[in-house]
């Protein structure tokens, strides 16, 4: 049976269409996440014990997984597994030396691997497509680590506006706007906290 003129290029239009749609959704649903992860990311800023704050951030790491695993950011999915078994971890144990070592090891391992064996076929953007800055979420993540057993507020406060602009900077990379605007205003907000830190503080810095 002959086929008739321009019926597969009508399928191929109707299979991109299907494609851009289906990349639509996942930005979509990538941005509602982002922006749940985000207000709990503001509102962890009001929870005064460590327990509550390990608790919210392992539901922000949760969301922002599903975010960034939809546009493709695998670095940032890797750093937020690893934080969010970290934060557990914390909540069992003591945060020792040796277990900031084996977290950090163990994220740049997985952030290795993840990059450049491309596992990861199936998400919608391959991994390992920005060279140094798919290692921002490992640079964010080890600052955290390094700064969270501190018991000068001071030092983790630093940590976390290094953790900011590492993914802001990522972020940025990947346009993904919804959570830069958040970065900017969390950036903001520390940099405050640092001000009030010092300013209160009576010994010099």
């Amino acid at each position: 049976m002959p086929r008739e003129p321009g019926r597969k290029e009508k399928s191929n239009h109707y299979f991109d269409d299907w494609i851009i749609r289906d990349r639509m959704n996942l930005f979509i649903v990538s941005q509602i996440f982002a922006i749940l992860a985000c207000i709990l990311m503001v509102g962890i800023g009001y929870l005064k014990t460590k327990r509550g704050m390990l608790i919210a951030q392992n539901v922000q790491f949760i969301f922002f997984i599903i975010s960034y695993a939809c546009i493709g950011g695998i670095a940032a999915v890797v750093g937020n597994i690893v934080s969010l078994i970290r934060n557990t971890v914390c909540l069992k144990w003591k945060f020792t030396t040796p277990l900031k070592i084996f977290f950090i090891v163990l994220q740049f391992v997985i952030t290795y691997i993840s990059l450049y064996n491309v596992w990861f076929t199936w998400l919608p953007q391959k991994a390992g497509t920005h060279g140094l800055m798919d290692w921002l979420p490992f640079v964010a993540a080890t600052l955290i680590t390094l700064t969270l057993s501190s018991k000068n507020p001071l030092v983790i406060k630093l940590g976390c506006i290094g953790s900011i602009l590492s993914f802001g900077t990522y972020d940025f990379v990947l346009r993904n706007w919804t959570v830069f605007a958040f970065d900017c205003f969390s950036l903001i907000t520390s940099l405050v906290g640092v001000y009030r830190i010092l300013k209160d503080k009576k010994e010099p810095f």
